[in-house]
């Protein structure tokens, strides 16, 4: 997920905010939320009210009980912003709540909160749903501080205690606290957690610690800085899963109980890798620029986990496959990039073609510089340097330039694969000596039916297809899923399991291959013997010239 960029505006007094509790019977009920700053020079101070994240809009319907102190006048320019009026100059200070939009304890469908969590004894809050922003002020400077009355037994954790030099939008904040959260340490690392987990707290910050200092150091950047987790789990429903996002020196997830460490540690690596890429390498630009922001984040993902030896050559092999296999099955392969931005955050096919897309572009471009002499590595670096000399320079172009730097023009292939949307094709030696890539032909991901959600979170099964494996093995039309027991979303190979049951019924377990009637020609890496023996041919480490079987750049 992403992150924007953040300059902020010199010679600006900070805003002051400070997040106190709510309580009625000693449960917490909101968040009450006050910003202390001057007046705009004209009289007339502008404020931005949380609007639209991941996919959803209208948050500021959860913020109440809005009043500024010391405005002769507040005036509602349009539901997402404020107009104060006053004498220019003048202390103000906002004051609202933050009320919550969960009423349960979260389970999977929940995926993270996107707009507060605000529940009796904890809260968990993205600053992007619960900030209101000063106009021209929002990318700092600020202060921060916890309210008073927050009960002694609440552990609070927010990357926002670290706001000495801010630069970042506000938004890239998070705030988690309650009576269970625990906070950890390991290094520069916090890692404030809630929750229950399938594996142990202390190895994940200690894991934490080693990806963090492995991306710091590939940037060249402070190792010590401090650096905030925050983390929440969610009741399983169907499957696992894992959802983030990165933050200003900070990342936040939920995810779900069944999630293991090494289920875990390229995700880990991605969203860490998101200090840099967007924010570090250009100004970014929305969903049209997520094939970079996220796509090359999975590429270095990958890639800097086997460099540090957190996983090993087949668990690499593995996570391309796993890609690979997505990219050539998927049904908006052929998507135009204008309609595959447009459906980042409502079309799952769409969100999940800008990681696929990215990433094998950075593979092959990665082989053309390395045969060329220099790599993918020296254009991130020049472009992240580049990014302190012309910081307006948006992020596609800030590549474009760097990677022209470097001899490789790019802008072929971003005009035919990501605009036009024409399939991308791996060379057979991109990951030589790693591993050779080869075609394979396959069936089709095709659960055979359709799972609808409810209110309450009871998943169903309806659109059942007659002859599908589904059927054959038994489901009908209305079981409810009461568990996914196994199964990969998008693997024909491996079989589903789930537990369901008819109405009330007793729950009776089901295994099916989630095949469709069609094939589908699609690419895959098989690792060479000799990178089975020596993992360190998979790390292709900054310089690592590749064999020139193609013609140079």
């Amino acid at each position: 997920m992403l992150a924007a960029p953040a300059l902020a505006a010199p010679g600006l007094a900070p805003v002051a905010y400070v997040v106190s509790p709510v309580m009625k019977d000693g449960d917490l009920t909101a968040l009450e939320i006050t910003a202390t700053f001057k007046a705009d020079a004209d009289g007339e101070t502008h404020l931005s009210l949380p609007n639209n994240w991941m996919g959803r809009s209208g948050i500021w319907r959860n913020l109440t009980d809005l009043s500024v102190e010391g405005a002769d006048s507040v005036v509602e320019d349009t539901p997402k912003a404020r107009i104060i009026r006053s004498r220019p100059g003048r202390k103000l200070t906002l004051r609202y709540r933050v009320n919550d939009t969960l009423k349960r304890e979260p389970v999977q469908s929940d995926s993270y909160p996107s707009e507060p969590w605000v529940r009796p004894s904890w809260f968990y809050v993205d600053g992007v749903s619960a900030l209101i922003t000063v106009d021209d002020r929002e990318n700092g400077p600020v202060t921060f501080r916890w309210g008073k009355g927050w009960p002694k037994d609440f552990k609070l954790a927010s990357n926002l205690e670290d706001a000495a030099g801010w630069n970042d939008h506000l938004g890239h904040s998070v705030l988690i606290g309650g009576r269970d959260v625990r906070v950890l340490r390991s290094g520069p690392v916090r890692l404030a957690v809630r929750g229950a987990y399938g594996f142990d707290e202390a190895e994940l910050v200690r894991t934490l610690e080693v990806i963090l200092r492995a991306e710091r150091g590939f940037f060249g950047d402070d190792a010590e800085a401090p650096y905030l987790v925050t983390a929440q789990s969610l009741k399983a429903e169907s499957g696992a899963s894992f959802h983030g996002t990165g933050k200003h020196q900070a990342f936040a997830m939920a995810t779900t109980p069944n999630m293991t460490l090494a289920d875990m540690r390229v995700l880990l690596a991605h969203e860490i890798f998101h200090a840099w890429n967007p924010q570090r390498l250009g100004e970014p630009i929305g969903p049209a620029g997520y094939w970079f922001s996220e796509g090359f984040t999975d590429f270095y993902a990958r890639r800097l986990m086997i460099r540090e030896g957190l996983i090993g050559p087949a668990d690499f092999v593995a996570a391309w496959n796993e890609s690979l296999r997505a990219y050539g099955t998927s049904p908006v392969i052929a998507m135009p990039g204008k309609e595959a931005a447009e459906k980042f955050w409502t079309d799952p096919n769409a969100d999940q073609l800008a990681y696929q897309r990215g990433a094998l572009l950075a593979a092959t471009w990665d082989l053309k510089l390395r045969q060329a002499g220099s790599s993918l590595d020296a254009v991130l670096h020049a472009q992240a340097k580049a990014r302190k000399e012309r910081p307006k320079v948006k992020l596609i172009q800030a590549f474009v330039d760097a990677a022209k730097g470097q001899g490789l023009d790019v802008t072929a292939d971003i005009e035919r694969h990501i605009d036009e949307g024409r399939p991308i094709r791996l060379p057979a030696d991109a990951f030589l000596p790693c591993a050779r890539v080869e075609d394979v032909s396959g069936p089709i991901f095709d659960l055979g039916f359709e799972p609808v959600v409810d209110d309450a979170g009871v998943m169903t099964i309806t659109r059942l297809r007659k002859g599908s494996p589904a059927e054959l093995a038994g489901l009908r039309d209305g079981m409810v899923i009461v568990e996914k027991r196994s199964g990969t979303s998008g693997d024909p190979s491996k079989p589903y399991e789930l537990a369901v049951r008819e109405k009330e019924g007793p729950v009776a377990t089901i295994s099916f291959l989630p095949r469709g009637d069609r094939a589908h020609d699609y690419q895959r890496l098989v690792l060479t013997p000799e990178a089975a023996k020596t993992p360190a041919l998979c790390a292709f480490p900054s310089g690592a010239s590749a064999s020139p079987l193609h013609k140079p750049i």
